[in-house]
């Protein structure tokens, strides 16, 4: 990415933790800004009297809510939403390496932070040499950042884990 690009604001928290947080790309772009418009719009589109499924993985479109935010809220409004969600996404601007995992702390949207599984990270690093942990494939990538208020509106308790691939 550019050299004047922020590729992930650190922030000190009042216990004197440093966290590196994912700043939100297309807040206001590709769905709304405000908290309140997102979450009238993210509940509205998860919406159905249809029972919650379990499911191993699900496929949703990730372009701006105005194109396909109703499809993904209809996919993430059918299935239950476990504490752990991997998202893979396709990096639209090549940035980074081929296969980036997010290395930021948590991801932050207008709904508020939702937590990266560490854990989990390093258990996903550890077992193959494919992934990289990076932050510049995040930086401006539209297609992970437009699912994360459905899956903190589905479970406010779920942890993320982002990986990018060119």
């Amino acid at each position: 990415p550019p050299a004047d690009v922020d590729r992930g604001a650190a922030r000190w928290y009042p216990s004197g933790e440093m966290r590196r947080i994912r700043k939100p790309a297309v807040a206001g772009t590709f769905y709304p800004a405000s908290r309140r418009e997102l979450e009238r719009f993210v509940s509205g589109a998860m919406a159905t009297d249809q029972a919650r499924q379990k499911a191993v993985a699900v496929v949703s479109p990730h372009a701006g809510y105005v194109y396909s935010g109703r499809t993904a809220g209809a996919v993430f409004g059918r299935v239950v939403v476990p504490d752990t969600v991997v998202v893979l996404g396709p990096n639209h601007r090549g940035w980074g390496p081929p296969c980036a995992l997010a290395d930021h702390d948590a991801w932050e949207t207008p709904l508020g932070e939702i937590p990266v599984d560490g854990d989990f990270s390093r258990r996903l690093l550890s077992r193959t040499s494919l992934l990289e942990p990076d932050a510049a494939a995040f930086v401006a990538e539209h297609s992970l950042e437009v699912q994360v208020p459905f899956i903190q509106h589905a479970n406010p308790d779920a942890r993320l884990v982002a990986i990018c691939l060119s």
